[in-house]
């Protein structure tokens, strides 16, 4: 039987698509039996700030607090939190102010007392009592809710339980002297930033894992408006505003 001119040419096709067919079929049974290399990525690189363990205080009242007695506490956030003369009561006199206390400042608790706060009544105020300069002043560490008997003590948001010097000893001295200058500098960690010129609050995010915040505070520590941008955990740039 003669095959026509068109069936010639369906069989010439036929036998080009299973030769390629073949092909391919073999190249895929070569491929899956060579042996498998890893890639390679790179270590992403942890900092080593994010690793200390910030000891807690675990206290949840006036009588815990009792227990700072004759023991050290560190100032975690400069700029924050107002001491107060004491009084002829003995007890601080909370209005005005005498000052604001300093990051890294180290207050030994002569005293723990609880007074009536300002304004609603049944509230309390729980203070430490300590010595600065030479004259007893006090800070407040929590309050007491007169309606829902409830107390909210601050000392884990601002103040350290063990010195940040040997919590963060892995930070320079170089480092150390910008945060007691209260100055910043490129490659500051946030916790470094903090301690230098207090607490700051989120502006924007960016992509590329920036974040952008606006502080009270200077490069010096006067009163004003900065705004650090921070890639990937530290100080890419920063601008005083005001």
């Amino acid at each position: 039987m003669k095959l026509s001119r068109r069936a010639k040419k369906r069989i010439i096709w036929a036998a080009v698509l299973m030769a390629l067919l073949g092909l391919r079929v073999g190249w895929m049974l070569y491929d899956r039996s060579r042996p498998v290399t890893p890639k390679k990525t790179a270590a992403k690189k942890i900092e080593r700030d994010y690793l200390v363990r910030l000891p807690r205080f675990y206290v949840s009242g006036f009588e815990e607090a009792k227990r700072l007695v004759g023991k050290p506490i560190w100032v975690k956030k400069g700029f924050q939190l107002p001491y107060y003369p004491v009084g002829r009561s003995g007890k601080p006199v909370v209005r005005g102010g005498a000052g604001q206390l300093l990051a890294l400042d180290e207050l030994v608790v002569k005293e723990v007392v609880e007074q009536p706060a300002p304004g609603r009544s049944g509230d309390r105020l729980v203070l430490a009592v300590f010595e600065k300069e030479g004259v007893a002043v006090g800070t407040v560490i929590g309050t007491f809710d007169g309606t829902r008997k409830l107390y909210q003590m601050v000392l884990d948001q601002f103040f350290y339980a063990k010195d940040p010097r040997e919590l963060y000893s892995h930070w320079s001295e170089n480092t150390w002297r910008l945060i007691r200058d209260h100055k910043l500098a490129l490659d500051m960690t946030f916790a470094q930033v903090a301690l230098a010129i207090g607490d700051g609050r989120l502006v924007t995010q960016e992509a590329g894992n920036v974040q952008v915040y606006e502080f009270r505070r200077k490069p010096g520590g006067a009163p004003g408006r900065c705004r650090v941008r921070f890639k990937g955990g530290r100080v890419s740039e920063f601008k005083v505003m005001e």
